[in-house]
């Protein structure tokens, strides 16, 4: 990506709960939600999206947080997690699957953690469909099959302020640092932007 004059975010805490998953980022948020940070990619993928996706679905690319496409290699795994930070809180998640079929599992616990009777429910989903679920629950996924790819969208109810729009520049890696309540970018060649802990 970063040689196609795209942007990336760096492997961080998130890699070892999804091992073996890549992403093309497309839209990033602060962990607060309060800047979201723009891919250059984005500005390529974004017409096609509104027409197809997002469009048909009502979500206004005004009003998206972070977007992404995640594809899951046969074989590889989402450990049970559940999403934190002040923007999942405030902010739906939404699944387009774009390649699937009947082999990935995706589990995700129909009650709160420390609730009595916690139960288990797969997601059966297929290519034309999207779904909405609570990444604030725990969830896990397993791909026994093929690759999974999914465009993920995490949207909010009102427009956002243009003042917190970032345009991240082609080539820079991103680093979401745990501390850093903001995205830190640098050129791909400056080192100390992948040192940073993790």
């Amino acid at each position: 990506q970063l040689q196609n004059g795209n942007s990336v975010i760096a492997p961080g805490v998130a890699e070892k709960i999804k091992r073996d998953v890549t992403s093309i980022t497309l839209i990033f948020s602060s962990k607060m939600g309060d800047k979201i940070y723009h891919m250059p990619w984005l500005n390529d993928w974004l017409p096609m999206l509104e027409k197809y996706v997002l469009g048909p679905l009502g979500v206004p690319a005004n009003q998206i947080i972070r977007m992404q496409f995640a594809n899951m290699p046969q074989g590889s795994d989402i450990d049970f997690h559940l999403d934190k930070n002040a923007w999942v809180g405030s902010s739906h998640r939404v699944h387009v699957p774009i390649i699937t079929h009947p082999d990935v599992f995706f589990l995700t616990q129909t009650k709160s953690p420390g609730e009595d009777d916690r139960e288990l429910l797969r997601i059966k989903a297929n290519v034309g469909e999207a779904y909405e679920f609570n990444n604030a629950m725990p969830h896990a996924v397993h791909n026994l099959g093929p690759s999974r790819v999914h465009l993920i969208i995490d949207w909010v109810h009102s427009p956002i302020d243009v003042n917190t729009l970032i345009n991240v520049k082609p080539g820079e890696i991103c680093n979401n640092s745990r501390g850093n309540k903001t995205l830190r970018c640098a050129p791909s060649d400056d080192s100390k932007i992948m040192k940073e802990e993790l």
